[in-house]
C-alpha cells in the first residue's frame, strides 16, 4: 500500500491507483478509508465500473443489499474492461441474490483464465444455483484441475460426483492429515471426507472426522452459550408485546424460517412454484431496518441489545421501508418470500411492523435438526453459526431454538404464524403442500406439487435436494450413527428433551 500512496504523492491521484488503495483498505478491513477513497475515486472519474463494485462490496459489509445491488447494476451498465473485474462483479451479483444476472460475468473470468482456480469455483456454484449441474461439476474439476488445494472445490465435488468418491478418499485423506493445512481448509476438507464416509455407510467414522475438523475453528470461535440465551430471551421477550389486533396491511410478505436444515428451501421451493409467488432468497433487510430503527452500537443486526431495544419501539417505518426494498428485487409480484432461516428471532417484529405478513416455520426432529445442522458447512465468516462448531453447542442452540418455538405457536394467531413439520410434508405431501398455500392466502395450482421442477434459482446448501421429488431418505438419519445418537440422546437429556417426546 506505502508503494501505490508514494506514487499517488509523486504523480498525482488516479482513479486506478486510488482504487488499488481502496481494495487494499477493503480488504484489512478498515471500511472508513476504503469508502473514503472509493469515493474520491468516484469523484476523479476514469474507472469505468470498478469503483461501483468496490462501493458494492462495501455496501454488503455494512449489509445493505439494496445499494449494493445498486451498485453492481451500475457497475454492469458503465462496463467492466477487464475479466478479472468481471469475476468481481459477477460475486458481487451473486452475494447480493442475483444469480442469473452473475452468471455471464463469471463465466467471463473463468473462461480467459483456465488456469484460475478461484474463478472457476465461483462459476461452478453460480451454475449449481442455476440447477446446471452437469456444467457446475465441469468448472469444479477445472477449479481442482488447477488448483489441488482448492477444499471447498473438493466439497462441492464430492456432492456433485459421488461416482469419484473412491478416487476422492486417499486424495482427501491425505490433505486432511497435513500439519500445516489452515483451520479453515481442514475444516472443509472433513466436511468432504465426511460425506464420503457416510455414503459408505461409516456413520460414526464420519462424525469422527467432523469432531476432528471442527476442533481448530471452535477453540478460535469460542462459542458462547451465555450470549445465546441472552439471544434467545430477547426475541422471547419481543414475543411478550401484544400484537396490535384488527390491523391491515400488505399481504404480499410471506416469511419462511427456522433452523437451517429443517425443510425451509423446500417450503419456499413449494410456495415460489406458484405463479403469483417469487422468492426474494435469503434477506438481511429487515434485521438491518430494526438495527437502523433503535440505533444500537455494534456490528451485528441480530444481537440481544437489538431485540430489546426493539420490543418497545415504533416499528412503524420498517414495514413500508421493508416491502419497498424487497420490492426492488422481486418487482411487483402478487406475493414474495423472505427465507432468511433466522428470521424467527424477528418473528414478534415482523408481526408488529407487517400486519399483513405470513410467517411459516419450520420443526423438525430436535435430533435430525442437531446432526443435520452439526453436519452442514455454514459460512465461516457468520457468527451466528458458531454453534455448529460443537456438538454439545449444536444441542444447546437447538434446544433452546424448541424452547422459543413452543412460546411462539402459543403467543401468535394461528392465521399469521403456522408452523410446519418436516416430517409431515415428507409423510403426506399433498395435504401438507395444500396447507401451506392456504395459509400464505394462494388459490392451489398444481405447480406447488411439481417444485422440484422449479427453475429459479437456488442459492442454499439444499440446491441439489430440492431438484428432487420428495424423499424420505432424511427422516431419523441421526439414528444411523450408533455412537453419535447415544452422544445426542445425552446431551438433550440436559435440556429436558428426550427421544420420545421427540416428535
Amino acid at each position: 500500500m506505502s508503494s501505490a500512496q508514494q506514487a499517488l504523492r509523486d504523480h498525482g491521484a488516479d482513479a486506478a491507483m486510488v482504487l488499488v488503495l481502496a481494495a487494499i483498505a477493503l480488504e484489512h478491513d478498515n471500511d472508513g478509508k476504503a469508502q473514503e477513497l472509493a469515493e474520491l475515486a468516484q469523484r476523479i472519474g476514469g474507472a469505468a465500473g470498478w469503483c461501483e463494485i468496490v462501493l458494492g462490496r462495501l455496501a454488503l459489509k455494512r449489509s445493505d443489499t439494496v445499494a449494493a445491488r445498486a451498485a453492481a447494476r451500475a457497475a454492469a451498465k458503465a462496463g467492466v474492461p477487464w475479466a478479472r473485474l468481471a469475476g468481481d462483479l459477477g460475486v458481487l451479483f451473486s452475494r447480493t441474490g442475483l444469480h442469473l444476472e452473475a452468471l455471464p460475468y463469471l463465466e467471463r473470468a473463468a473462461e480467459a483464465d483456465p488456469g484460475d482456480a478461484q474463478a472457476a469455483y465461483n462459476h461452478a456454484i453460480a451454475l449449481q444455483f442455476a440447477g446446471r449441474l452437469d456444467a457446475a461439476r465441469a468448472r469444479f474439476e477445472q477449479a481442482v484441475a488447477a488448483d489441488p488445494n482448492h477444499a471447498s472445490a473438493w466439497l462441492a465435488l464430492v456432492a456433485l460426483a459421488p461416482d469419484r468418491h473412491g478416487d476422492m478418499l486417499p486424495v482427501l485423506s491425505a490433505a486432511f492429515a497435513e500439519k500445516h493445512i489452515s483451520a479453515e481448509d481442514r475444516l472443509v476438507l472433513g466436511h468432504a471426507l465426511a460425506r464420503i464416509l457416510e455414503d459408505a455407510g461409516e456413520w460414526d467414522k464420519s462424525l469422527a472426522i467432523l469432531d476432528d475438523a471442527k476442533a481448530p475453528m471452535r477453540e478460535k470461535v469460542d462459542h458462547d452459550r451465555a450470549q445465546t440465551e441472552k439471544l434467545f430471551a430477547a426475541a422471547a421477550a419481543c414475543a411478550a408485546v401484544k400484537l396490535p389486533g384488527g390491523v391491515e396491511g400488505d399481504t404480499a410478505p410471506i416469511f419462511v424460517v427456522g433452523m437451517p436444515r429443517t425443510g425451509t428451501t423446500l417450503v419456499e421451493r413449494i410456495l415460489s412454484a406458484h405463479p403469483d409467488v417469487r422468492s426474494a432468497g435469503e434477506l438481511s433487510d429487515f434485521a438491518v431496518l430494526v438495527k437502523r430503527s433503535v440505533r444500537t452500537p455494534g456490528k451485528h443486526v441480530l444481537d440481544p441489545e437489538t431485540l430489546f431495544a426493539a420490543r418497545d419501539a415504533d416499528l412503524g417505518d420498517i414495514g413500508p421501508d421493508y416491502v419497498a426494498r424487497v420490492r426492488s428485487i422481486v418487482g411487483d409480484t402478487p406475493h414474495f418470500i423472505d427465507k432468511m432461516p433466522f428470521n424467527f428471532f424477528f418473528a414478534p417484529l415482523i408481526l408488529r411492523a407487517l400486519p399483513g405478513a405470513r410467517i411459516v416455520c419450520l420443526r423438525r426432529s430436535a435430533f435430525d435438526t442437531l446432526f443435520s445442522n452439526y453436519r452442514q458447512l455454514f459460512a465461516t465468516a457468520f457468527t451466528y453459526y458458531s454453534y455448529a462448531y460443537g456438538f454439545n453447542d449444536t444441542a444447546h442452540f437447538v434446544a433452546q431454538f424448541e424452547k422459543l418455538i413452543d412460546r411462539f405457536e402459543s403467543d401468535f394467531p394461528a392465521d399469521r404464524f403456522l408452523t410446519v413439520r418436516y416430517e409431515d410434508i415428507v409423510g403426506d405431501f399433498d395435504n401438507q403442500a395444500r396447507k401451506l398455500v392456504h395459509f400464505a392466502g394462494l388459490d392451489w395450482d398444481p405447480a406447488c406439487a411439481a417444485f422440484h421442477e422449479n427453475a429459479a434459482p437456488v442459492a442454499t446448501a439444499s440446491s441439489l435436494q430440492v431438484r428432487s421429488p420428495i424423499y424420505k431418505s432424511s427422516l431419523k438419519r441421526w439414528a444411523r450413527y450408533p455412537e453419535g445418537a447415544k452422544r445426542a440422546i445425552a446431551r438433550f437429556a440436559e435440556f429436558g428433551i428426550s427421544e420420545e417426546a421427540d416428535r
